[in-house]
Parts: structure tokens; sequence; C-alpha cells
């Protein structure tokens, strides 16, 4: 009889390239003519955002840039500023070539050291973390049927997330931004930030539809005398990214971030800078997948004849829960000085980690709450304050070996006075997580009979007497004595393949 191996394919992720390297921040400068000499520095920080990445070949070449933000006062005790970008390129090397592999990169800055070498120039010393994996969607033929009656399959099914593809594009903003009627004009920025993130992504045939938005916080030193001024906006975008083969079927997780970012103030016809240049570019990233259990055969033998299984351990990973909330934290932190009002406020968040106890995933991490305040002397004075906060989400059941990478945002951070030298602060903050659980699994990728060459039989006899220890399995007993499955759960009218011990079967040996 002819013999037909049915094959089926499955689909995963596989990691082709995973590392991490350290992109050094070294760079002295002098502030330009129009700034005054320092007299105190505040804070000095340092973004790093990544531009475009590729790969040529072997060679993964990343280029950004750091816009590093110093905020100090001068000699009058004014509220200064300056903006410096710092490009870096960045190159790793991978031991093999990777075709149509898919590229990600993330970045943050690691830490940054300060000084000032005179009232003009500044030294500034300090690391960015570049993080990178290059992946590619990997199939594996696995046997789902084997055509031949004297075949005994093991079935089962793999709990899996069929990744269908992976997409980025960049998107372009550029906006003219006015301030208030009412708000006086600009003279220069003290502090600008921006941050981007996803509210909806629907799926049409081969496109994904994404819609987010981009909000921006501008601080800025009026003409003449009075108090720094204060900008916010929320600038809306959509984009359709295309993705060949993704059905309304499939799942997307999209997220976003700032690849550049730069802010000008803008001339009107009157000769006052009454609105904002803004240029940005976004970087959108989606990952398509389907939920789908897909029908595997775990186990194989011939009851007749010689078999020579070939068997490939493949990796699942399994979407079991999308978690998309606001989470808000507050604390009420004490000042160092008394203070008279807050000039401006912001926050980053530092230091997340993910953690799984019991049937809970545990986010936690540290908000750093930079604040530029006033004294009771009236003088502009620069303090931080860590907020830590602990997010936890009910996942309802035990995951076998859970993972997640959650895209942390804030999105808003406001505060009141509530005594002399306290302030309490209020941080809502996005969390956005696809919790993985991963299952690695040995199939039947091959499988060849050989009809010159029968089994040899257990036992002379048509039928054995076996007594199985507790919970040993039917498909176990079966494989010894290259009996039938079916045939022993059918004499010994048995409900479940796993057996307690000391009750007697009988075995039908073919």
């Amino acid at each position: 009889m002819e013999q037909k191996c049915l094959k089926t394919s499955v689909y995963v992720n596989d990691i082709i390239f995973s590392d991490s390297t350290e992109q050094a921040i070294d760079v002295d400068f002098t502030l330009p003519d129009y700034c005054p000499d320092i007299s105190k520095i505040f804070k000095c920080q340092a973004v790093p955002r990544i531009s475009s990445k590729g790969i040529n070949g072997k060679t993964i070449t990343i280029d950004g840039s750091v816009c590093i933000t110093l905020l100090y006062a001068d000699r009058d005790g004014n509220l200064c500023s300056y903006e410096y970008q710092y490009p870096f390129s960045k190159n790793l090397e991978m031991n093999k070539e990777c075709a149509g592999a898919n590229l990600c990169c993330k970045i943050r800055s690691e830490y940054i050291n300060c000084r000032a070498v005179t009232g003009r120039k500044v030294d500034i010393h300090g690391a960015a973390g570049i993080y990178v994996k290059v992946f590619k969607r990997k199939a594996t033929d696995i046997i789902s049927d084997y055509d031949d009656c004297n075949i005994e399959l093991r079935r089962g099914t793999a709990p899996a997330t069929v990744p269908m593809g992976y997409a980025e594009k960049y998107i372009m903003i550029e906006e003219e931004i006015r301030i208030g009627d009412s708000q006086p004009a600009i003279r220069n920025i003290i502090r600008s930030e921006g941050n981007s993130c996803v509210k909806e992504t629907k799926i049409i045939n081969d496109k994904a539809v994404v819609k987010g938005e981009m909000s921006l916080c501008v601080i800025y030193c009026p003409e003449g005398d009075g108090n720094p001024q204060s900008v916010k906006t929320v600038i809306p975008f959509s984009q359709i990214i295309d993705i060949e083969g993704i059905t309304e079927l499939c799942e997307c997780e999209t997220k976003s971030q700032i690849a550049f970012l730069e802010l000008k103030p803008r001339m009107s016809s009157g000769g006052e800078n009454k609105s904002f240049l803004l240029t940005a570019k976004i970087l959108l990233t989606t990952e398509a997948y389907c939920s789908n259990d897909i029908a595997v055969v775990l186990d194989a033998f011939s009851r007749k004849f010689k078999a020579d299984i070939k068997k490939d351990n493949i990796c699942f990973d399994k979407i079991t829960h999308n978690i998309s909330e606001n989470y808000h934290c507050k604390k009420t932190v004490q000042l160092e000085e008394n203070i008279s009002s807050v000039i401006d406020l912001w926050c980053n968040v530092q230091n997340v980690t993910t953690k799984f106890e019991e049937c809970n995933i545990i986010i936690c991490g540290t908000v750093i709450a930079g604040m530029i305040i006033c004294n009771e002397n009236g003088n502009a004075i620069y303090c931080e304050k860590p907020v830590d906060f602990e997010y936890k989400y009910p996942l309802n059941c035990k995951l076998g070996a859970p993972h997640s990478e959650p895209q942390i945002e804030i999105l808003s951070c406001g505060y009141t006075i509530t005594s002399a030298d306290c302030i309490e602060l209020r941080i809502d903050i996005s969390i956005n997580a696809a919790v993985y659980e991963k299952c690695d699994m040995s199939l039947i990728s091959d499988m060849t009979v050989d009809e010159n060459e029968t089994v040899a039989r257990k036992t002379k006899g048509a039928m054995t007497i076996y007594f199985p220890s507790n919970n040993e399995c039917v498909w176990d007993i079966a494989r010894i004595y290259n009996a039938s499955v079916e045939e022993i759960m059918r004499i010994n009218e048995l409900e479940s393949e796993n057996l307690d011990g000391g009750k007697m079967i009988l075995v039908p040996v073919m």
C-alpha cells in the first residue's frame, strides 16, 4: 500500500541576532552669543532617539542623535536654557547575512554628567544603551497525518499565536503651534517634551489603519519680564501600514516612538514670536498575528514495520492578554526649601521591571519628577524626586513561561502645593503590554517506514497482562508492545489514557 505523509507548515519568529551596545556621549560646546553666561547649572537632560536603521549584508547601521538640554541660571538668577543636538552612528556585525529579516532597535539614556568649564563652555559625558533584535518569520514543515493503518499517531494541539507579518513606517508631522492671544510673545524656549501613543489599530485586508496622537508641552520665557509660560497641545495622526497577508481575523500590536523632534519660535508678520514651528518624525511598528491552536502530531510509531522518526523542537509564543490601560499614581514629597510657585514640572520613566507572581503580571518602575520652582525669595531652583509605582494586572490563570515587554508612557503630570515645603505629585501613566506564554514542543517533522523490516514482537501470545504504575499513560504502554491505543481503550473499557496504579489491564499484541 502506498504510504502518504501529510505535512503542514507552522510559523514562528526566529531570533537571528540579539545584542546590546553602548553609545558614548562625549561632547563639549560653547554657548552661542545670544545665550547669557552660566551662573548655576540646574539640570542636564539627554534624550537619545534613533532616526534611521538598516541591515546591509552582515552589518547593522543605526543613526540617530542625542538631544541635550541644559537648564541653568544666569548671573541675575534668570532661568535659561540651551539645546544641543549630538549626532551618532553605530555599526554592529552579525555572524551571517539576513536577507528579508526585520530589525528592531531601542535606545535609552543610561547616565549623563555635566560641568561648566567656564561661564560659556560646558563639558558633557554620558552614555546611551542601544538594544538590537533581528528576527525573521520562519516556516517549519511538520507531519499532520500519516495515511497508513499500521501507524499509531499521538495527536495534540500547539497553543500558538502565529506571526503574520511585521512592518515599520515613519511619518512626518509639521505643524505651526500658536500660543494663546493673551500669552506674551516668545523670547526663547526653556524646555520642550513630546510623547506619541497609538490609540487604535484596525485591520483591513493587507493593511493596518493606525490612529494615534502626539502630545507636546513647551515651556518658554516671554519677552520682557514675567514668569515662564507653558503651551500644551495634542496632534492626532493616522496612517495606513501595508502588511501582506493579514486579514480581519488577525490582531495587531502597534507601538510608536518619536524618532526626531525639533521646535523653533516663528515670527509673525507683526514682528513677534507668537507661534512655534514643529517638525517631528514618528516611527510606527506593527506586528500582526493570528491566535490559532494548531493540530500537530506529538509522537508516532508503526505497529508492524520499523519507522525512522525525525523530530524538531519548536518554540511557540501565544498571546494570552493584550493590556492597554491608564494608571494613576500620586505621592506627597518634601522639598529642601520653602516653595512659592512651580514654574515647570515634567516626568520621565526609569527602571521598569516586569515580573509574574501567581496569576498576576506586576509592572514596577520609577518616575523621576523634575521641577523648576520659585522659593520664598523668588529665586528659581531645580529639584527632582523619584515616584515609585507598581501596577498589577490579573491574568486569571497561572501561565507556564510568560514574558512581556511593556511600553510605558507618561500621559500627564500635575501637582498641588500642600504646605510651604510639600507638594503632591499626580502622574497618569499609559501601560501597553502584550503578555506571551512560551511553549516548547518536540514535533515530528519527518517519518519513513521500511516495509522490508518488521518490528520484533514483545510476547508470543495474542494478549498480555500489564500492571501500570500510577498515572502511566496508555500511549506509552502501546508503544512498548507495538499495540493499538484504541484497542487497549476498548478492551479495557477505559475512559482516560491516564491510568491508576495497581489496576490490571489487557494489552492485545498485534
